[in-house]
């Protein structure tokens, strides 16, 4: 073959240039297909989000400087096969006082399913789901992926996010 003919330098080049093409395109296409969530110092709406009895998360956080939220969906497998992952990590994260609650966006109306796929991850915290109905919830955290973490001030303001691991294809 012609290509094996060629000065071994010539073949690294050829490979690094490959390489950089191959990689220039992931990036390309990953940054437009899965988001890393919202900015720091963004703010999160924490009275658009409700618990099951009704409360919303800005009532259930007035009693802890800093929370952790885990955004979790019935449709990520990622989510439900990481779950022992999540609740060690509540635990850790429990241990310096810091808050953690499962936060949901539900695609309807039907936010029980919710709150019943929340109490399956056995992560013995509080739920909560988008519930406003006159507002919708920033496209940061519709597309982020699943399940991803959200570290907020009692007020709200986004401190530190750690994005979740893209969903793989079927035939993986």
């Amino acid at each position: 073959m012609k290509f094996s003919s060629r000065p071994k330098s010539h073949k690294i080049l050829i490979a690094l240039c490959a390489l950089f093409c191959v990689t220039g395109v992931f990036t390309h296409v990953k940054a437009q297909d899965v988001s890393s969530g919202p900015p720091v110092g963004e703010t999160v709406d924490l009275l658009s989000f409700r618990s099951r009895s009704g409360q919303t998360l800005a009532e259930a956080l007035k009693k802890h400087s800093l929370a952790m939220l885990v955004l979790v969906d019935p449709n990520c497998g990622t989510c439900t096969a990481t779950k022992e992952s999540m609740n060690a990590l509540r635990e850790r994260v429990e241990t310096t006082r810091i808050a953690y609650f499962v936060v949901m966006i539900p695609d309807s109306s039907e936010t029980q399913k919710y709150f019943e796929y929340a109490d399956s991850l056995k992560l013995n915290t509080e739920s909560f789901v988008w519930s406003n109905a006159d507002a919708k919830p920033p496209a940061s955290l519709l597309t982020m992926t699943k399940p991803s973490h959200l570290q907020i001030t009692s007020e709200g303001l986004i401190v530190r996010t750690w994005s979740g691991t893209p969903p793989r294809d079927s035939g993986q």
